[in-house]
């Protein structure tokens, strides 16, 4: 049986604390972190590793759903800290980590700029600098669906708010990680920031997908865990 612990990162934007729930894996040798945060969250993180035992060194490696700001963050940060963790990520997704390519989500909030008023331009254009500052890193493995990074850990593809992102499966405990596939939110499932999935269809397809894969508990990045009415719940959000 893999031991498993959600962590809890605070996120102030304004006068809202947002919430973030990477999650930690522990499979024999293998200490997984899935997601690493928003930037400037290293003291928060190591601080939730120590409340389940562990440290920074103890991480073997870093799966990166996709390369959204809030997930990448400080995994430069843990690199440092720790240069021996291994990344990993999808192919699709790997040259956005990187900087071999410009970020997808950097693309189009320069696009969305483009229609914003001269009023609300000020705050669009402080996002698109805010993402420009994200620190890429490399890629040590990429992954694909039905792939393993340790046992009974599985992959599972699940694009559509980015075009490579994965979620992760726990298989024996029938939990599954979903990254921004899917949020929860005032006790509902809900897509996860729909104005920035950059493709709604695609999205949609990967929420079909993970109903009929009839999961006992969901862990979402944003709401954190799920333990009831799932199915019904997903039913909803797909009518």
């Amino acid at each position: 049986m893999k031991r498993y612990n959600i962590l809890t990162l605070e996120f102030k934007m304004g006068e809202d604390i947002n919430e973030v729930h990477p999650l930690l894996i522990q499979e024999g040798e293998e200490l997984i972190l899935c997601d690493a945060g928003y930037p400037n969250q290293i003291t928060q993180i190591e601080s939730e590793l120590n409340r389940f035992g562990f440290g920074i060194n103890d991480l073997t490696k870093v799966f990166i759903s996709h390369h959204d700001h809030d997930h990448i963050g400080s995994l430069e940060s843990l690199k440092k800290r720790n240069p021996s963790i291994k990344v990993i990520s999808s192919k699709i997704e790997k040259p956005f980590i990187d900087g071999s390519e410009k970020s997808l989500r950097l693309i189009q909030a320069e696009e969305y700029n483009k229609t914003l008023s001269k009023e609300k331009r000020e705050f669009g254009e402080q996002f698109v600098n805010y993402l420009a500052t994200i620190n890429t890193v490399s890629v040590d493995i990429t992954v694909k669906e039905d792939d393993y990074i340790a046992n009974g850990v599985k992959i599972i593809s699940t694009p559509g708010h980015t075009p490579g992102h994965l979620s992760i499966l726990l298989e024996e405990e029938s939990v599954l990680f979903v990254g921004d596939a899917l949020a929860y939110e005032n006790n509902r499932f809900i897509i996860a920031n729909p104005e920035f999935t950059l493709d709604i269809d695609e999205c949609m397809n990967s929420i079909r997908k993970i109903k009929n894969m009839k999961i006992q508990k969901m862990i979402c990045y944003h709401g954190g865990l799920v333990e009831s009415d799932i199915s019904d719940s997903l039913s909803k959000l797909l009518k």
